[in-house]
């Protein structure tokens, strides 16, 4: 059996260099490239890689300002939508002056794919027979191929705005067994006949009886793509495209993965000393994750970008914490002197299994709402937290449990392999540090409220938009030594990037605010050309053009309504695996974690802005922080039915104290990465890294003493209004009617 063990425990290690070499070099066989080494299979975002930007004009006409406006931001969120329908949920869309849109896509070199995947934009009407125009494009809200089982058969399906579907209804029903002509640019690209009255706002586009599926299916794809082309509220025109480099600067990357591969050495060192051979399990597990992570977002064309990474970050910070929680248990497990090492390893699985679900669940609620909400950036971190996720868990539940299982059936029995003395927190009291420290959370949020209505709150970039500046460097330069020249100049938040010119990339555009209206601006540019000018002797200033907000009204408006349901879901669930009262108090938790990590930010305004970055960062701490909480609740969940006879708040702090060690290991190893990313990582990593080390640290306090602590007094109210009730009950119960009709208490 040992030697079964021993060839077991051997091939899985031989298994996992290879999954490690195959990750990194890929995979070949003859001319066939069965996977791609994971620096070309990965497709990096436009802040990590750069891509290629495009310049749409939009015609005016004869629209009064406000119109034009309003529709030349609806068309802005119809060009994002659609990008996001290719697959490119990191392309951005702003405005750039006063009638252009600027599209930003990652991961594209070649700059004509741009007009392929938006589509050649263009006019698109509905025509009765006789020319009437029924509608135009600007009222589709969706056109997409789609599969017809009854046929087997691809169609076009569409979906109208409320608006325009009662037109569509009324005009279908007078039109049945009449065609209508889709015109695009005076060209009609489609002429279906009308089979029956089209109400609802939805319907589809059958095409030729003859095909065959995968021609029906290029045939819808085609036609989707042509009147997806014309579905825009303004006609627009290309007047630019080029290509740009990574806007978080060109060495964001690489000290990012530095610090990450730094991080991850320390926190397998830190699991190797804590718990030794059981460590060296999960450490091997870890790899796994990792190797899996970047193996499945390559596979999926998954764009990584700086959320992405966060949501990496959460899942390495899971797969640590599920192994994290197993080996506590374990530990709990070698206690008892009857246990053998064999048992306490099932007993060990086994007891952390429903926190780990729990708390996986939990998020995968988050990623899968905010997946169904989320446009742009928030939808490209919902599909790599899921990705993370779903691998730590499989990491941690069957991965660990096999390796573990190996190494302790090779027979090696000695209990200091396995564990060590651990500081015993028997005397730590959860209720009462809360019952003194409860306002201070308070205080910092009343103060950094004050600090806002009297600052002002300081908005980046990506949500108000600035001032672009373009130049032709005619020599090769270096974007972060541009951006510490801005930073000298007193700009905190701007974003360099090279533009693609005849010369190569030597074009140098900077993002950055400037108020128009400021009497100081001309002198403050006029400073700035002078600093590049000493640094780039051959620089030349070529334009100024306002340039807008990255991160659209829409896709914070989305962002908020994604969060707003995934709250409601975790408390659903929360509250039908536990209890309402720890559904509410995992709530307050995370709003605790989201007003701290948004004081220290308007505290720290002066370096650190409110942007994109500190969204992502905030959604990853809902993840981190729910999950936390959910821990914790687990050993109040089982504590509550071993001492039904304890007062609640000594359930809450034996529940506490004995989640502690779990807490303080998990804490240290999820910090170690992110620490490291701030101290090593761009300036623009900064930005995003500073939050989640606030949030992180928030989010392990309000875990312990706040959603605990707070469960004690929502669940003594809850209990003493069932009591009540029951008492009432019994009350009523007590009164019989008499014959008459009247009503007496008994004696």
């Amino acid at each position: 059996m040992k030697s079964k063990n021993l060839i077991a425990l051997t091939a899985a290690v031989v298994l996992t260099v290879a999954l490690v070499f195959v990750t990194l070099s890929g995979l070949s066989f003859g001319d066939t490239t069965l996977v791609k080494p994971v620096n070309e299979a990965l497709s990096l975002g436009l802040d990590l890689r750069g891509g290629v930007y495009t310049v749409f004009r939009a015609d005016r006409g004869d629209m009064d300002e406000a119109e034009f406006s309003s529709k030349l931001a609806a068309t802005r969120d119809v060009l994002i939508n659609r990008l996001s329908s290719q697959g490119y949920t990191e392309a951005s869309v702003s405005l750039q002056g006063e009638d252009a849109l600027r599209v930003e896509i990652p991961d594209v070199t070649d700059p004509s794919a741009v007009v392929k995947l938006i589509g050649t934009p263009a006019h698109l009407e509905f025509k009765e027979p006789s020319g009437r125009v029924i509608m135009e494009g600007k009222d589709l809200v969706r056109v997409s191929p789609t599969l017809d089982t009854t046929t087997n058969r691809y169609v076009v399906s569409f979906k109208l705005s409320d608006e325009a579907a009662a037109a569509f209804a009324n005009a279908t029903g007078r039109l049945v067994g009449r065609p209508i002509s889709i015109v695009l640019d005076g060209t009609v690209i489609s002429a279906p006949t009308v089979s029956q009255r089209i109400s609802g706002g939805q319907g589809q586009i059958t095409l030729g009886s003859a095909m065959t599926l995968a021609e029906s299916f290029e045939e819808a794809t085609n036609l989707s793509m042509l009147i997806m082309s014309g579905a825009l509220p303004l006609d627009i025109h290309e007047t630019e495209t080029r290509a740009i480099s990574a806007t978080l600067g060109e060495d964001a990357i690489v000290k990012a993965v530095r610090a990450g591969i730094i991080g991850m050495a320390l926190v397998m060192l830190f699991m190797l000393v804590i718990y030794r051979l059981p460590g060296l399990m999960a450490d091997i597990a870890l790899v796994w994750y990792i190797c899996l992570v970047m193996l499945l977002l390559g596979a999926f064309r998954i764009q990584l970008t700086l959320p992405g990474l966060a949501g990496i970050l959460l899942g390495i910070g899971m797969a640590v914490d599920a192994n994290v929680v197993i080996f506590e248990r374990f530990r709990d497990e070698l206690k008892n002197s009857e246990n053998t090492l064999s048992d306490a390893v099932r007993a060990g699985f086994k007891n952390a299994l429903s926190a780990i679900l729990d708390g996986n669940i939990t998020t995968l609620i988050a990623a899968f709402v905010l997946m169904f909400f989320g446009t742009g950036s928030v939808k490209g971190f919902s599909y790599t937290l899921a990705v993370s996720v779903f691998v730590s868990v499989f990491s941690a539940l069957v991965i660990s449990r096999v390796l573990l299982s190996l190494a302790v059936g090779l027979g090696v029995d000695k209990l200091s392999l396995y564990t060590r003395p651990y500081r015993n927190f028997s005397g730590f009291s959860a209720v009462a540090l809360y019952k003194k420290l409860r306002l201070v959370p308070v205080v910092i949020i009343l103060a950094a409220l004050i600090v806002s209505v009297a600052g002002g709150l300081r908005l980046g970039l990506d949500f108000t938009g600035g001032t672009m500046l373009e130049y032709e460097v005619n020599d090769t330069f270096e974007t972060a030594d541009v951006t510490s020249l801005i930073r000298q100049k007193g700009f905190t938040d701007s974003q360099v990037s090279k533009l693609q010119t005849e010369q190569g990339m030597t074009g140098l555009l900077i993002r950055l605010k400037l108020d128009e209206n400021d009497s100081t601006t001309e002198t403050i540019l006029d400073g700035l050309n002078a600093a590049l000018k000493e640094k780039y002797p051959d620089i030349a200033f070529k334009s100024m053009e306002h340039a807008g907000a990255t991160s659209s009204a829409t896709l914070v408006k989305n962002a908020l309504k994604s969060l707003a349901w995934a709250l409601g879901l975790m408390l659903i669930y929360i509250a039908i695996r536990f209890d309402l009262p720890s559904g509410l108090a995992a709530l307050v938790a995370l709003a605790h974690d989201a007003l701290i990590m948004s004081a220290f930010m308007i505290f720290m305004g002066h370096w650190y802005q409110i942007n994109s970055s500190f969204i992502a960062a905030l959604l990853t701490i809902v993840g981190y922080s729910i999950n936390d909480t959910i821990v914790v609740f687990d050993r109040v969940r089982e504590n509550a039915r071993l001492m039904q006879d304890a007062d609640k708040p000594v359930i809450v702090d034996t529940s506490v104290s004995q989640s502690l060690s779990r807490t303080v290991n998990t804490t240290v190893t999820t910090l170690m990465t992110v620490v490291l990313m701030y101290l090593l990582g761009a300036a623009s990593i900064r930005e995003f890294t500073f939050p989640l080390i606030v949030g992180m640290l928030a989010g392990t306090v309000s875990s312990n003493l706040i959603a605990a602590p707070l469960w004690v007094r929502l669940k003594t109210n809850s209990d003493n209004r069932k009591a009540r009730r029951a008492e009432k009950y019994k009350e009523d119960e007590a009164i019989e009617p008499e014959g008459d009709g009247s009503h007496n208490a008994k004696a």
